[in-house]
């Protein structure tokens, strides 16, 4: 039994892996601001207050307020960070450290989904499908290469990426009991799933042959394994109490720490042989509503990532007395006098994050019987000490301020369509000077956040429809509208290089108005990625994103198949980098209009919802892109 839930989890892995291309960098340390967007558009509160299915990740007592509903809904993510270290950061470093990067990889696709159902009139169950956090990092420079010691002893070299790449899924099986008119409980099984891989850090392989000691203790399962898994389980408990004639909510929630297996090809990275357990967290909530319609909900979140060896150890930190001796250089490196200290060991150096204390506040207003509005604040102190911020430059989980918004719309009893928007403010930390041999470092980030979920509602259950407005309002006539995801792989065509990877993960979201079964409108965003060629030491990396429009013509083959093709024109955004060796000696925008065209085939799934598989060229000058993807479009 234990061996088929964790190859289902593995699989659910792969999927939710695959839908990403790639992980998201959460917000609140590695944590989501919140338990699905509708939760994320008031600012991530949920301990008090939730109505569709993904909320009981917050709460699992939520559940009873929930009704029978299943939602599905995505979203994309787009952090912007980036880092540097030695001189570039404003200290010369005695290895003459002097690097400094934006990320790549910077939009993610987000999938939740979520049913829950009642049992009988007291007693609910259900599960939701959704990622718990992440951290990723892909900079185009080796931040931890450095000259000035033996060649052998420098690493990968300045033009190798480095990174780290994390995913973390979780799954609340549920069950909540309301036991009397007053007061609800629930209890949940929290499955989760972790994938990690690290690559470029061949620099700290070498520590040895620099300082003549090590800085890991199993050096051969530091970096560049590829992916590894890691499963587990933890136990989610929850409360609610509903107070003067339910206008007053209080809500309890307590998430034990999951216990995962290892990362066994990276026990020489995390501490404890690989050991990366899902911090305990813990909350309360308060929910109060002046009148039916408008609700005023806050938490009060902890989460405790210093209880987490791999997390909460201390790293590289400052090194104390005069900077110009080497022995003190070097002592800024807890591994350097203490071996225990080596990464790996059950004491083994981390990232150094303290527990964190997360505020949240939303509000939300029934305009009218068919539309809600939403808007919230979210704020976390950074978990980072200043001092830590040597490994951190891999995860500059640096962002404390987020600002959200959001709508539910309910073109029918059925259906309700959920949107939000969250902007996360910028925050840079800047290290004290003298960080062991880095000198010192900086790390900054900010995002955005856009998710659509919806949700199919049997049964609203017992507040959800008095909170929409009084008013009537006919809606919006959405016939003919659609939109959809499509996810494959994009490919660079044309390239003269003799060495090139030329093939990459792809992506697009779009909308479109069909006028009658033959013709259509459709624009979207389409993600192409990147591609890296080779010549001799002369290295290009081109990567392209574009926004498109045109015109669909479908003919039906039978009532559910159907050809297509697509003809139009794309903004095509790009950007070249070429590196002579080390040297960036090009790097320049290449933005302009271009033929987009391209054939699929559309098979009607259900009434609504159709599965497109799609091929497209966007035809440029110098080089074509083709992406070729597989996905879904919701007709409204």
């Amino acid at each position: 039994m234990a061996k088929h839930v964790f190859h289902t989890l593995k699989t659910l892995t792969v999927a939710m892996a695959l839908a990403q291309t790639s992980s998201a960098l959460a917000t609140n340390g590695y944590f989501l601001p919140g338990a699905g967007f509708r939760s994320q558009g008031m600012g991530g509160v949920g301990i008090a207050y939730g109505r569709d299915s993904l909320s009981i990740a917050a709460n699992p007592a939520n559940i009873v307020n929930t009704g029978m509903r299943g939602d599905l809904g995505a979203g994309v993510f787009n952090p912007e960070r980036s880092a540097s270290v030695g001189r570039r950061a404003g200290q010369v470093s005695p290895f003459n450290f002097n690097n400094g990067a934006e990320s790549d990889s910077k939009y993610f696709i987000m999938p939740e989904m979520g049913m829950t159902m009642p049992l009988t009139e007291n007693l609910h169950a259900g599960f939701a499908v959704l990622g718990n956090g992440g951290m990723n990092t892909s900079y185009p420079v080796n931040l931890f290469n450095y000259t000035g010691v033996p060649a052998a002893a420098r690493g990968p070299g300045r033009d190798k990426k480095i990174g780290i790449d994390m995913m973390q899924l979780q799954i609340p099986l549920t069950v909540g009991y309301r036991v009397n008119e007053t007061h609800s409980v629930g209890a949940a099984l929290m499955l989760a799933a972790t994938r990690f891989r690290a690559y470029g850090l061949e620099a700290f392989r070498n520590f040895d042959q620099v300082l003549n000691m090590a800085i890991s203790a199993d050096p051969a399962h530091l970096t560049g394994q590829g992916f590894d898994y890691s499963y587990g389980a933890g136990i989610k408990l929850g409360w609610l109490g509903d107070f003067l004639d339910d206008r007053l909510t209080l809500g309890l929630a307590y998430t034990s720490r999951a216990y995962m297996t290892k990362f066994d090809k990276y026990r020489g990275l995390f501490a404890e042989q690989g050991d990366f357990d899902i911090p305990e967290n813990y909350g309360i909530g308060i929910t109060f509503k002046p009148k039916k319609n408008l609700v005023i909900s806050a938490d009060v979140f902890r989460i405790n990532y210093a209880d987490i060896a791999s997390i909460g150890n201390r790293g590289p930190g400052t090194s104390e007395g005069d900077y110009s001796d080497p022995n003190n250089q070097v002592a800024g490196i807890p591994s350097t006098s203490d071996s225990t200290k080596e990464l790996g060991n059950d004491q083994g150096m981390g990232f150094g994050w303290k527990n964190q204390t997360v505020y949240k506040l939303g509000m939300q207003y029934g305009v009218n019987k068919r539309l809600l509005v939403r808007a919230g604040y979210n704020y976390g102190k950074s978990p980072i000490p200043d001092d830590q911020l040597t490994f951190n430059v891999l995860a500059p989980a640096t962002v404390e301020k987020h600002y959200s918004v959001g709508f539910t719309y309910k073109p029918s009893d059925e259906l309700e369509v959920t949107g939000t928007y969250i902007y996360v403010a910028s925050n840079s930390q800047d290290s004290p000077p003298n960080q062991n041999i880095v000198g010192m470092a900086d790390i900054n980030m900010h995002q955005n956040v856009f998710g659509l979920t919806f949700g199919w509602v049997l049964d609203p259950g017992p507040h959800a429809a008095e909170e929409y407005g009084e008013s009537d309002w006919a809606g919006i006539n959405f016939d003919g509208w659609y939109a959809g995801l499509g996810i494959g792989q994009s490919k660079y065509g044309d390239i003269d290089e003799a060495s090139a990877n030329t093939r990459s993960e792809g992506w697009k979201v779009y909308g479109g108005y069909q006028f009658n079964k033959y013709l259509g409108i459709e624009g979207g965003y389409a993600n192409l990625n990147d591609m890296t060629a080779r010549t001799g030491a002369v290295v290009t990396n081109l990567a392209a994103d574009a926004w498109t429009l045109g015109a669909v013509l479908s003919y039906p083959v039978t009532e559910k198949l159907s050809v297509m093709g697509k003809l139009g024109a794309a903004y095509v955004l790009a950007d070249a980098r070429v590196k002579n060796g080390a040297a960036l000696t090009v790097r320049s925008g290449d933005d302009s209009y271009e033929p987009n065209y391209g054939v699929g085939v559309s098979y009607a799934l259900l009434d609504n919802l159709n599965l497109r598989l799609e091929w497209e060229r966007f035809d440029r000058k110098e080089y074509d892109i083709d992406l070729v993807t597989a996905g879904l479009a919701l007709k409204f």
